[in-house]
């Protein structure tokens, strides 16, 4: 067996694991050191559809989009540009600048499964498309991650107020201008199939219904309906391209 699918059966256990202690805040504090564990195993998911897919430049890509999506993060948080007016709080351990490393990874998962998708979806011949997909995707994950993360979790905290739960709607711009710009600078690669393609795409089902469980538990039903509708959308689009 190859490590990655090693890598890929250890990161199940550990979603399931995560999924009855967080969902039900059974998690104790000496163990919130798990939640970082999750992003960066999610993340070297990501990181290995794009190492597997692009070769030796997605090695560069991949080591890019980590220091790219921290140095936007830490520009965001500081300079309130990009996503809006927030700040993190100290539940994801260690930073950069301010910036938790953990959110590197959570973007190398993002990245990485919403790229694999939106090439089941659109042909890469058609890199804007296919790059406006992936983005789409994109923000369609963030779409329930914010409102858990921050009114459930306060992993970190807006200082803005909007319709959707106090998200500013310029957040979701921020991500999908983010997503798109790495879609596109991935797309310029020639790439190669392989067998990562299953688990990247599989990441991004399980992360949305994470999501969505914790959502449904918390209480907060506009973002699991509106969650839940367009993963169905986009779970039938992707078994009738299978």
């Amino acid at each position: 067996m190859k490590w990655g699918e090693r890598l890929y059966r250890f990161f199940l256990i550990w979603y399931g694991c995560g999924l009855v202690l967080v969902g039900f805040h059974l998690l104790p504090p000496w163990l919130e050191w798990a939640n970082v564990v999750f992003l960066m195993l999610a993340g070297m998911i990501g990181a290995l559809f794009l190492i597997e897919r692009y070769g030796q430049r997605g090695i560069i890509a991949t080591i890019a989009i980590f220091i790219g999506t921290m140095a936007v993060e830490y520009v965001g948080a500081t300079y309130s540009l990009i996503f809006g007016s927030y700040d993190y709080t100290n539940q994801f351990g260690m930073t950069i600048f301010g910036v938790p490393i953990a959110i590197g990874f959570a973007w190398l998962a993002v990245i990485g499964c919403t790229h694999a998708l939106a090439l089941r979806f659109v042909s890469p011949t058609r890199p804007f498309v296919a790059s406006a997909v992936g983005a789409s995707l994109a923000v369609v994950l963030d779409v329930v991650i914010d409102p858990v993360a921050y009114v459930a979790k306060q992993y970190w905290i807006w200082e803005e107020t909007s319709v959707y739960y106090n998200v500013p709607l310029q957040n979701f711009a921020g991500w999908f201008v983010v997503a798109f710009v790495i879609h596109r600078l991935l797309l310029i690669f020639p790439a190669r199939e392989g067998s990562s393609d299953r688990r990247a795409i599989s990441l991004f089902f399980l992360l949305e219904a994470m999501f969505l469980f914790l959502a449904l538990l918390e209480q907060l039903y506009g973002a699991f309906f509106l969650g839940l509708s367009l993963t169905t959308f986009i779970f039938w689009k992707w078994r009738r391209s299978a």
